[in-house]
């Protein structure tokens, strides 16, 4: 008998075997990466509410109130929000999950950082979960909830779109970037992760040159809760030096004109009259490689070394000007 056509028939079976091997390997990654993708939020969002609040101001004169979102922050009755809603607002009040409203006292703002920390009693048989520092990724789920146009309990979710963006006006702040939707009313709610647990407080958001939607933009929880402890300690003001300077990453053409090839460090923009930053002898166009021994490859790691920040005293600053690396410290 000839062999020819059923070695044909056998090479053809293999190849269609192989063939299909890719296909069936990728149609697994699918259900896979299927199974990672939620297919509803409805879960982590019951999770997240219950450490969730409206905040409404009452000011005279006023008929509407300003409204504005927070979270528990503890099982004591403590509330995280945005400071520039309180205001000179005489009557807080605080919207509970069950519909309940709670007259809420200030235990402190911080309007550098535009984070208040509010106080209800009796507190609610709540024990908020946070997200643990830095666990988020770009790609992540997120979740925000809040009180957009009065809307009670708003849920919007989205992805976050970058990490540690920091920028020149905010000081000692940086932010996680999201597109979720943030409007009026959002501003002090709970940035939740596809758990329920809080990764940050919703700031704002930065609007297009058209009005078109931009990036929303939120304080990671980490800075929040170091915040609000500080406000715990000295209700007036954190005992923390603030440096006072605004500064950024250094932008590549900065970089190159410098003569350098990376764009490392972190960029002094301005330094204020009778700040701390000029008694240290910062100066505007100075580029910071370091703090206290603390390498600072840019912006995000010049915030995180002013957090950690608890005395003046022998602090040093190595800066780059004018070609030359010179050390900055306290006369």
């Amino acid at each position: 008998m000839p062999r020819r056509p059923v070695v044909s028939a056998l090479l053809l079976a293999c190849a269609t075997l192989f063939a299909l091997v890719p296909a069936a390997q990728a149609a697994g990654a699918g259900r896979a990466l299927a199974k990672t993708q939620p297919t509803s939020f409805a879960e982590a969002v019951q999770r997240g509410s219950a450490w969730s609040v409206g905040v409404y101001m009452f000011v005279a004169g006023e008929e509407d109130p300003r409204v504005g979102a927070g979270f528990f922050v503890d099982d004591k009755g403590r509330i995280a929000t945005a400071a520039h809603l309180l205001g000179e607002s005489p009557q807080i009040l605080v919207a509970l999950p069950d519909k309940r409203l709670i007259a809420a006292q200030v235990e402190g703002q911080d309007e550098t950082t535009d984070i208040a920390l509010l106080r209800i009693d009796p507190p609610p048989p709540v024990r908020p979960v946070f997200a643990r520092p830095g666990s988020l990724r770009v790609g992540d789920w997120v979740m925000a909830i809040g009180e957009p146009f009065g809307l009670e309990h708003s849920v919007s979710a989205g992805i976050v779109s970058g990490k540690d963006r920091h920028f020149g006006d905010d000081g000692e702040l940086m932010f996680i970037q999201s597109d979720v939707a943030l409007n009026p009313g959002n501003s002090g709610g709970p940035l939740l992760d596809a758990t329920g647990a809080i990764a940050g407080m919703n700031a704002r958001t930065i609007v297009g040159p058209a009005g078109t939607p931009g990036a929303s933009l939120a304080i990671p929880i980490e800075i929040v809760l170091q915040i609000v402890g500080e406000l715990r300690q000295d209700s007036r003001s954190p005992a923390r030096p603030r440096l006072g300077a605004q500064f950024d990453d250094v932008p590549p053409l900065t970089a190159w004109t410098a003569g350098r090839r990376e764009t490392t460090g972190v960029l002094i923009l301005s330094v204020p009259r009778g700040s701390l930053a000029e008694r240290l002898q910062l100066r505007a166009g100075d580029i910071v490689t370091t703090m206290n021994g603390r390498a600072i490859g840019g912006s995000a790691d010049l915030v995180n070394a002013l957090l950690a920040w608890r005395s003046v005293v022998d602090t040093r600053f190595v800066v780059l000007r004018a070609g030359k690396e010179l050390v900055l410290a306290l006369e």
